[in-house]
């Protein structure tokens, strides 16, 4: 069977004018069309920037030229006289048989005589940390996937985050800002450390020192964070609602502490429910307004449920990742 050739004229276009929506609504669909496309681009993208890769060991370049020309020029008996360009105009095949010609070696060979410009990490049940070439440090949450430069070169950082959450801490460099990707927003800091979570309802952004800026990729919309600020940012509305901590729950899973100061339960729940992995419903209206003040340590949900009965004379039933209280 044979393999079909990736659609690099979506990602040409795309580099030679990065600017235009229609472009780049064009890239994020053939992005998402297989988790392969992304390598592509980015390889493509350094290459189109003119990074120089590491020099072939054993790759026969001639050989592999011969069956790039093979699959690019088309058999034939007559000459083909080419007519001559008028001046300041771009031969159109000219760059496509140069777009072809990057898709080609990208797709087919790049990994057989270099290694990868981007190193990806994924996370199952576990949560993980990197060190990233710059000295950043990123914490992944379960089930979160990344991918960075092995390098980071020219006057800026960038990282990608595909799924999940991380919590960024970033190394100031002022003279090369830092940013993080997600599907639909960006994130541009400059010494600062964040927490940044994508979910199917869109990006939650948390900061908990210096200061950051959440922009909506596909409109004008953004928002400049502080330490404390969480913004949650919804795909389906395109709306930005923004709101202050007075602890660091938000980063919880990474700590391991979770501190309440006259919560109202309803609040308490929300935490409970994202921390624990539960669904948690109130029985009871009434119960929302009950305050509670404690703090918790990686203590276990059964151990956080007998004191919040304790604590709020409430009764709490489990079934399996379901929790009544009543």
């Amino acid at each position: 069977m044979k393999q079909q050739q990736p659609d690099i004229d979506v990602v040409i276009r795309y580099l030679e004018e990065p600017g235009r929506e229609e472009h780049k609504r064009s890239l994020d669909e053939w992005l998402q069309q297989d988790a392969a496309n992304l390598d592509i681009f980015l390889e493509t993208k350094a290459l189109w920037q003119g990074e120089i890769l590491p020099a072939p060991t054993s790759y026969n370049i001639p050989q592999q030229w011969q069956v790039l020309e093979s699959k690019l020029v088309p058999a034939t008996t007559t000459p083909v006289i080419p007519l001559k360009p008028e001046k300041r105009v771009k031969p159109l095949a000219h760059r496509y048989w140069w777009a072809a010609a990057i898709a080609v070696l990208i797709a087919g060979a790049w990994s057989l005589f270099y290694q990868p410009l981007y190193i990806a990490q994924q996370t199952a049940q576990n949560t993980d940390s990197l060190l990233l070439p710059d000295g950043t440090k990123l914490y992944l949450n379960a089930h979160t996937s990344v991918k960075y430069p092995r390098h980071f070169k020219g006057n800026s950082r960038e990282v990608f985050v595909q799924q999940g959450e991380v919590f960024v801490d970033v190394k100031h460099m002022p003279e090369k800002p830092f940013s993080v990707h997600l599907k639909n927003v960006d994130i541009q800091v400059l010494g600062t450390s964040f927490d940044v979570k994508q979910t199917a309802k869109g990006v939650n952004v948390f900061v908990q020192s210096g200061k950051v800026k959440a922009i909506y990729k596909n409109s004008k919309k953004s928002v400049i964070l502080t330490p404390g600020q969480e913004a949650e940012m919804l795909l389906a509305e395109a709306t930005i609602s923004t709101r202050h901590h007075k602890n660091n729950n938000p980063i919880a899973w990474k700590t391991g502490y979770l501190s309440f100061d006259d919560a109202p339960l309803s609040e308490v729940a929300k935490v409970l429910e994202d921390y624990y992995k539960v669904h948690i419903v109130l029985k009871n209206e009434a119960l929302a307004d009950k305050k509670l003040l404690a703090t918790f340590h990686k203590e276990s949900l059964s151990e956080v449920m007998d004191i919040l009965s304790k604590t709020l004379q409430v009764h709490t039933v489990q079934k399996d990742s379901l929790i009544e209280i009543y």
